[in-house]
């Protein structure tokens, strides 16, 4: 129904093509639907990783990252991005929260230097300054609405 992940369909997918990893959008963006945790731990319960982009997260009304179930779930990411509510989409910041066992491999994949001194004093910056970000944000859920009411 709409943008709503189809759980079953993805079951399906995974077992005929011995799919690896499932990528989900939580919020999904363009119409901002999130994966309830009864469909998350559905998916999780797939014989595959799960990737979780949290990207819009800042966005959601009432939603709170699953990034603490990381800890429960060895087949389990989350992806999170200062693109978004920080507003440094230019400068590709973004970081994972993984397994502890995937870390080992994650570094011998990882690229030397590949978050310029520029994107890092930003996001530090940002994460400095959350009551501002969260100022930013609520200005363009304000807009948002603004939008969707038109």
């Amino acid at each position: 129904e709409g943008f709503r992940i189809d759980v079953e369909g993805v079951r399906r997918a995974v077992e005929e093509n011995d799919a690896k990893m499932v990528f989900v959008t939580s919020p999904n963006n363009p119409d901002g639907s999130t994966v309830t945790d009864a469909e998350l731990e559905a998916l999780l319960d797939l014989p595959c990783l799960v990737i979780l982009d949290e990207a819009y997260i800042e966005f959601a009304t009432d939603e709170e990252s699953r990034s603490s179930w990381v800890l429960e779930r060895e087949n389990m990411v989350v992806l999170r991005t200062f693109s978004k509510s920080a507003g440094l989409a230019g400068l590709r910041v973004g970081y994972g929260v993984f397994p502890t066992s995937m870390v080992t491999y994650l570094w011998r994949a990882k690229q030397p230097y590949n978050v310029s001194a520029a994107a890092e004093v930003a996001a530090c910056t940002a994460l400095e300054n959350v009551g501002y970000m969260n100022e930013i944000r609520d200005k363009l859920v304000a807009e948002r609405e603004v939008l969707m009411r038109a």
